[in-house]
């Protein structure tokens, strides 16, 4: 016999999950009443803490993601092409070319700024850039470099 000799109780309409005359997925009473409140709310707890900018987003955290794939992409290319030939010894040469050009790249575009770790910098072969181009502390990197800024011309420069 393919059913279950044990029966199941049927759903009575007292054994409600909603309470009596609420609808499916209506509001709390709450929320009718002042409306404009969580609006208000949650325009407060943006403009206190606000979300990075477009830009922002796109050079700091999605070119990450699109630039890896990217690379994971040339790399399967370079590997299927010379496994399709045969040729093993190019393919370990050209493929560890090509990962140190994709982590130079990635190193111009994404490297942090941290001198509290590194100290003095020095570019070296796997640090060449002192900050990447996209990176997100790049600004503060580069303002501390440079060194305060002047407000104006000195009046003791003048006659």
């Amino acid at each position: 016999m393919l059913l279950s000799s044990r029966r199941v109780p049927p759903v009575t309409s007292n054994e409600q999950l909603a309470p009596r005359g609420a609808a499916f997925g209506e509001p709390d009473e709450a929320v009718w009443r002042e409306p404009h409140d969580s609006v208000a709310l949650d325009r407060g707890a943006l403009t206190a803490a606000p979300a990075p900018s477009w830009r922002e987003w796109l050079y700091g955290h999605a070119f990450r993601w699109w630039i890896g794939l990217v690379f994971l992409i040339v790399d399967a290319w370079i590997v299927a092409g010379w496994i399709q030939v045969r040729g093993w010894l190019p393919l370990f040469g050209s493929l560890a070319a090509v990962v140190y050009l994709e982590f130079v790249l990635w190193q111009y575009l994404f490297h942090p700024y941290k001198p509290q770790i590194r100290g003095k910098f020095r570019a070296t072969w796997y640090a060449p850039f002192k900050v990447g181009r996209w990176s997100p502390d790049r600004e503060g990197g580069l303002k501390l470099e440079i060194g305060p800024v002047d407000r104006g011309p000195d009046p003791r420069e003048f006659l």
